[in-house]
């Protein structure tokens, strides 16, 4: 760490006059004390305007593209018996955008915003692990009938510059691409309607099918095959990527999954009503069960995974990742934290639809009966060791 922080004044300026993002200059200042003297806060006294993007058919929505940043977040530990301090281990939390520019820390399942003091960046790291991107209308709902959505080409510059493309699976299936200031979707498979998920791994976009195909998207939007079919017996793949490795994890499902024309829209006394209205019923079917399977690259083949050992899967609303519980100050590894989003749409799920999924004996819990897999989560009670979370300051930039 003293090598960075005795980098010149100049050096440190000019690092920090090459950001951009809130969440950027957040960590950047995070790094020591002469960083934090030399890193320039961004003024956030007036309102930033929404990028509005007029998303077409079939989606046909004023949306914004919302990103957010899942990190691990770490304390500073006073040696009572010496003047030094250490880091505690980490926590889970996501960190977002509010209109004005400022941050606000969301639980990074639930996507439920942590009403709590904010932090002190002195005594305060973080290490990002993942980012995500959603399409929201600007009253903050998710946009219906988008299941995942990432960025094309994947260089954050276009976003900054209003040459937005994005890569959208749409209508629980449908694998589409569209550009700022399009009129149409393209299609990238006009014949397969059944794409599960998208992910970026290795500086590649790749896509996986309900069969379990795996395949990347060139600069051309072409789809290329990059794994044989899996033929998982589950209704739903996710992809996830763990130390270089990439893993589809195959969730089984109580009942048949619903379509894009099975949803049905009520008012609060059963009455069908216009979509507009943004308030629905999603029942979809519940997990039963998880396999997990790594793609063995050298000879093309899937294997099967019997135990992740240290390492948890978060099947995240807008980003899939892996973590190494050593590295956090609760939790177990072994399982996968996903999410039961079996409430209304649009409002946002509840931390209670959060739920375990444990290898060993492949069970399912919510997450509250299981405070020793809860803890990964921040904030975490106030009483946790090395955190004294009654001096945090209000102003993350204080």
């Amino acid at each position: 760490m003293s090598q960075w922080a005795d980098l010149p004044k100049e050096l440190i300026e000019s690092i920090g006059k090459c950001l951009d993002s809130p969440v950027d200059v957040l960590r950047c200042r995070s790094v020591c004390k002469s960083w934090r003297c030399y890193v320039a806060v961004p003024s956030f006294d007036q309102e930033i305007p929404y990028l509005i993007l007029k998303i077409p058919q079939p989606i046909r929505a004023d949306a914004i593209l919302v990103q957010s940043t899942v990190c691990r977040i770490e304390f500073a530990n006073q040696n009572s018996n010496s003047s030094s301090c250490s880091m505690t281990k980490g926590w889970l939390t996501k960190i977002g955008e509010s209109r004005y520019g400022k941050l606000k820390l969301q639980n990074p399942l639930s996507d439920k915003k942590i009403r709590y003091p904010l932090l002190n960046l002195l005594d305060t790291n973080f290490t990002q692990l993942s980012k995500g991107f959603m399409l929201k209308h600007p009253s903050g709902h998710p946009v219906y009938g988008v299941n995942k959505v990432v960025l094309f080409p994947i260089s954050e510059k276009h976003y900054s510059k209003n040459e937005i493309g994005i890569l959208a699976i749409f209508h629980e299936g449908k694998l589409g691409y569209w550009k700022y200031g399009h009129d149409n979707w393209t299609l990238l498979d006009d014949t397969n309607f059944q794409y599960d998920d998208i992910i970026e791994y290795k500086g590649q976009i790749y896509v996986v099918d309900t069969w379990g195909k795996v395949s990347w998207i060139d600069s051309s939007l072409k789809l290329i095959q990059y794994s044989p079919p899996l033929f998982g017996c589950g209704e739903q793949k996710h992809l996830v990527e763990s130390c270089g490795d990439l893993y589809v994890v195959d969730r089984y499902l109580d009942g048949k999954r619903i379509t894009w024309k099975d949803y049905h829209i009520f008012d609060d006394v059963g009455n069908n009503i216009p979509i507009r209205h943004r308030r629905y019923r999603k029942c979809n079917p519940n997990a039963i069960d998880f396999r997990v399977h790594k793609l063995d690259e050298d000879w093309g083949k899937w294997v099967d995974v019997k135990s992740l050992e240290d390492r948890a899967f978060v099947l995240g609303v807008d980003c899939n990742f892996s973590i190494s519980c050593s590295d956090f100050a609760g939790g177990k590894g072994n399982c996968i934290y996903f999410t039961e989003d079996d409430n209304y749409l649009g409002r946002g799920l509840s931390n209670d639809c959060i739920r375990v999924f444990r290898l060993e004996d492949h069970s399912i819990e919510k997450i509250g009966a299981l405070p020793e897999y809860s803890e990964v989560f921040w904030p975490p009670d106030t009483g946790s060791e090395g955190t004294n979370l009654a001096q945090c300051s209000l102003s993350y930039f204080s």
